[in-house]
């Protein structure tokens, strides 16, 4: 018997890390009587399930066991489509969430409190960086001169960015053991300082998947920042060996002769997928003196090839496996990113976002 005990002891050791979250939802603007709730894997490179809910007038509950939090994705029915709410999994801890899906208050347990006192603290922030940026894109849009309108929006929405930052740090600082201050280490800038205030939290092992996926981006971006000196205008773009979409290697150095476009990008990305009209008219256009490569970042190796075959992108794709660092060592930190190549192999220019003045360059390039 003794022997059982202590070969069963493990075992429930193991099983009591389990706790359950359940997260009560009620929310006005949500019709129908089902909801969707998407968890994502924990290193957060896609979802690991997807379950249904039901839901009676606006009404539904969220269950969930395990030991670590998880990140999950809500998909929700209202009068204005689909909308989606980002929420955290907590095991032990209970919230509900009342409002509508774009305004709601969140209370239970002390995670959820501590989520809504750093809502309340950044949101507003937030509504006004959201509303620059889209000015901005509306304008150009509408036929606004992109560069001139930049130097007018930028220093605006830099000074957003910085107050937003300054408002994670202080909450930080003043809840330095609350879980909630995890849900702000997704490209932070300062992570590695958070992390060393926030020391009973990372030793906490229910907010493991967070606290890994912020080490692993913070050397991640270690690495760009040492690449930067190493993909400015003028040098030589590092060379790189990919599986193309054939199944065959594609190296970057074979492609010399022709002006190269480097395009990152994936199809999760909304900004790559709209630019895409654009690239194949230019394709078109200077396919005599040019070649497009696209690499494709984050997405599955399915996703991918769906992507390409979807949007009937004729030019040459790489896929970009998880465990490459060529985007770290070509500094990208946004997406879509296209870096212009001379037919020598030098860097010529590089583009973040999509930007009509990039092809206004390509016009000046083979003018």
């Amino acid at each position: 018997m003794k022997k059982f005990l202590i070969l069963l002891l493990p075992f429930l050791m193991g099983e009591s890390l389990f706790a359950q979250c359940v997260i009560k939802a009620e929310l006005k603007d949500v019709i129908g009587d089902t909801a969707f709730i998407q968890i994502f894997k924990p290193d957060f490179s896609g979802y690991e399930k997807t379950d249904t809910l039901k839901v009676k007038k606006g009404k539904f509950t969220i269950k969930k066991n395990d030991s670590k939090m998880r990140l999950a994705i809500c998909r929700v029915k209202t009068a204005e489509g689909e909308k989606r709410l980002s929420m955290y999994l907590v095991p032990g801890e209970n919230g509900t969430v009342k409002g509508t899906t774009e305004k709601n208050v969140w209370t239970g347990s002390q995670f959820y409190k501590d989520y809504q006192a750093l809502d309340d603290a950044t949101d507003p922030i937030q509504e006004k960086m959201y509303e620059v940026g889209y000015s901005y894109h509306s304008q150009v849009e509408k036929g606004a001169n992109a560069d001139s309108l930049q130097k007018i929006i930028d220093p605006i929405y830099d000074g957003l960015k910085e107050q937003l930052h300054e408002a994670q740090m202080n909450f930080i600082n003043t809840h330095p053991n609350s879980g909630a201050c995890v849900t702000l280490l997704m490209g932070m800038k300062d992570a590695e300082k958070a992390l060393n205030i926030m020391s009973t939290v990372v030793a906490d092992s229910k907010y493991a998947y967070f606290i890994d996926f912020a080490k692993a981006d913070i050397e991640r971006r270690k690495i760009r920042e040492a690449a930067q000196k190493y993909v400015e205008e003028g040098k030589m773009a590092p060379d790189f060996t990919l599986k193309s979409i054939d199944g065959t290697d594609l190296s970057l150095s074979s492609l010399r002769g022709k002006y190269v476009i480097l395009d990152f990008w994936g199809s999760w990305c909304i900004w790559c997928i709209k630019g895409f009209p654009e690239m194949k008219t230019y394709y078109e256009k200077y396919s005599d003196r040019m070649e497009i490569l696209g690499v494709d970042c984050s997405d599955t190796e399915e996703k991918w090839k769906a992507a390409v075959a979807k949007h009937e992108l004729k030019w040459k794709h790489v896929y970009n496996p998880k465990d490459s660092k060529i985007p770290e060592m070509y500094a990208i930190t946004g997406f879509p990113t296209k870096i212009v190549i001379d037919p020598e192999g030098k860097i010529v220019k590089t583009v973040v976002g999509e930007d009509p003045a990039f092809y206004t360059f390509l016009d000046e390039l083979f003018k």
